[in-house]
């Protein structure tokens, strides 16, 4: 007979609280917060979110940068069986106020830094009152500051948002008998709305990914699976948090298993080398353009990175070339391939392959299927070395949008996943990623797929960054248009320069026709190519 496991990661936090009391939970802000401590204040905030009024299946957004404060209200959200809805921190108001619009959250908690922006976006989030909004002014790092005329009394100037706003200090504040008021923790099963994440919508509107705790604890089980990481592991947060990729590759689990979470604002470099020497960083997620930026630091050369064994590297197509600069610190860069929807890992390739299968995607996760099939048709490939569309099911996939039937309709069939990347499986099993669907380029006849050209660019030793897409053409239908960003003292190559270099590497078809020198190839806020933006760059050159 089979009985109902509760999964809710406030659970292991509780057990870490109880056996672990003293080990450090977060070190934010080089302040070290342990399981006691920690777990005393997501349970005062879970508290006054249930006072006022936040219950099961409700959203608890939040807007801002990587910190403690995120972590504590993620959890104290599951506390209640609340939905945790982290906000892209690099919206404009008017693109937030179309995910409050859609959401509705109960409550918003958002930093100092982000409150004009909440300001502006809440008269444009049309039917949805704003809730309840909580200024944090307990971070060190971003002081709180009311301008005196607003305090943190605050309403939309046309009526449209009528948000009552507090500060997190007084709205935390409790008294023992609302302590006794608190209820036991959610006992949460598989199927249980966990977080509502919403994709960074680079080619079109956002879709909100409905992640379940189910989702969250097999992804869990399939890392645990396939890469070493061990209990006391020190972990480093520094990429995004509102992503699936740094949030639920190594944070959620560093707090449930008793490891400690080294929780960084932003990614700085130079900062990040010294923090993985002076801490002893074991785990940490990153996208490729931050290892790029890490090997380009003047402090790399020097920096000593033995302790790092979990390197992720996922995001984005590992070029061969980022490996190679880690291979000299004696770190492996372990690929992982994966979207939102897989929270965020659908494949691995282990440390044992990353110089054998340098850019592969790697295997399965052991509790994750993956299936190439023909894109037109949606049969299955099974031949090795032919290319087809990634369809991925398992239990941590997400089972669609939020209130959006007809984008889950498109994406979901009998449980796969459909991802809309583009890839192969070789004689041994492996996935390799070869680009978007959405970015293949039709040249005379010809599929020429960007991330494969983009990959030879980042060889190149003048260029720092780069980008291709399709740009009309009325002989070939498309060119093919390199976007090229130098490194810093160094001169763009000549269009003659870029085509002789990945001739060398490339069939002809495949060579750049036009270039573009820019001062940033733009990305978005996942450290992904933002192709929108840089097909309009193109567009008016």
């Amino acid at each position: 007979m089979s009985h109902p496991v509760n999964i809710n990661p406030v659970r292991g936090l509780l057990y870490q609280a109880r056996y672990s009391p003293e080990h450090p939970a977060v070190i934010y802000e080089d302040e070290t917060v342990d399981y006691a401590h920690f777990t005393e204040s997501v349970r005062r905030l879970a508290g006054a979110l249930a006072r006022s009024g936040v219950g099961t299946g409700d959203r608890v957004a939040y807007l801002g940068l990587n910190s403690e404060v995120f972590l504590r209200t993620m959890f104290a959200a599951w506390w209640l069986g609340t939905v945790f809805e982290p906000l892209n921190f690099r919206l404009a108001p008017r693109e937030v106020a179309g995910l409050l619009t859609r959401s509705t959250p109960a409550v918003t908690i958002v930093e100092p830094g982000h409150v004009p922006v909440l300001e502006a976006a809440l008269p444009l989030a049309e039917g949805y009152d704003g809730g309840s909004v909580v200024v944090v002014d307990t971070d060190p790092a971003v002081p709180w500051t009311p301008d005196g005329s607003r305090g943190v009394e605050a309403s939309g100037d046309d009526g449209a948002a009528a948000a009552s706003w507090t500060t997190l200090g007084t709205y935390a504040a409790g008294s023992a008998d609302d302590d006794a008021a608190l209820p036991e923790p959610f006992e949460a099963s598989d199927g249980d709305l966990a977080v509502l994440m919403f994709t960074s919508g680079t080619t079109g509107q956002p879709k909100g990914v409905r992640l379940t705790h189910g989702n969250l604890f097999w992804n869990a089980f399939n890392v645990d699976s396939l890469v070493d990481t061990r209990r006391r592991d020190m972990n480093y947060a520094v990429a995004p948090l509102f992503h699936i990729g740094a949030l639920n590759s190594f944070t959620v689990r560093a707090l449930v298993r008793g490891n400690t979470t080294l929780v960084r604002r932003t990614f700085v470099p130079s900062q990040v080398l010294a923090d993985i020497e002076h801490y002893g960083v074991n785990t940490t997620f990153l996208v490729p353009a931050m290892v790029l930026g890490l090997s380009q630091d003047p402090a790399f050369e020097q920096a000593r990175l033995e302790s790092l064994r979990g390197l992720i590297c996922a995001g984005a197509p590992v070029p061969p070339v980022v490996i190679s600069l880690l291979k000299s610190k004696g770190v492996p860069v372990q690929q992982a391939w994966g979207l939102t929807e897989t929270a965020p890992f659908a494949t691995y390739l282990p440390t044992e392959l990353t110089y054998e299968k340098a850019g592969f995607a790697g295997m399965p996760m052991l509790y994750t299927e993956v299936r190439i099939v023909d894109p037109a048709t949606h049969e299955p490939v099974t031949e090795p070395d032919v290319r087809g569309e990634l369809w991925v099911k398992g239990p941590n996939v997400a089972d669609g949008y939020w209130q959006d039937d007809r984008a889950t309709a498109a994406a979901f069939t009998d449980g796969w996943f459909h991802t809309g990347d583009i890839g192969y499986q070789d004689a041994d099993g492996l996935y390799y990623i070869v680009d978007r669907l959405k970015d293949m380029i039709i040249t005379g006849g010809e599929n020429v797929y960007p991330a494969e050209i983009e990959r030879v660019l980042a060889e190149h030793p003048d260029i720092a960054d780069a980008a291709v897409v399709g740009a009309p053409d009325e002989q070939w239908g498309e060119r093919i248009v390199a976007v090229l960003q130098a490194h810093p003292g160094r001169e763009t190559p000549t269009i003659e320069e870029l085509r002789e270099f990945c001739g060398q590497r490339l069939a002809r078809y495949k060579l750049p026709k036009d270039m573009l020198a820019v001062g940033t190839v733009p990305r978005n806020g996942s450290g992904k190519l933002d192709k929108v933006t840089i097909r309009e760059l193109v567009r008016q050159s």
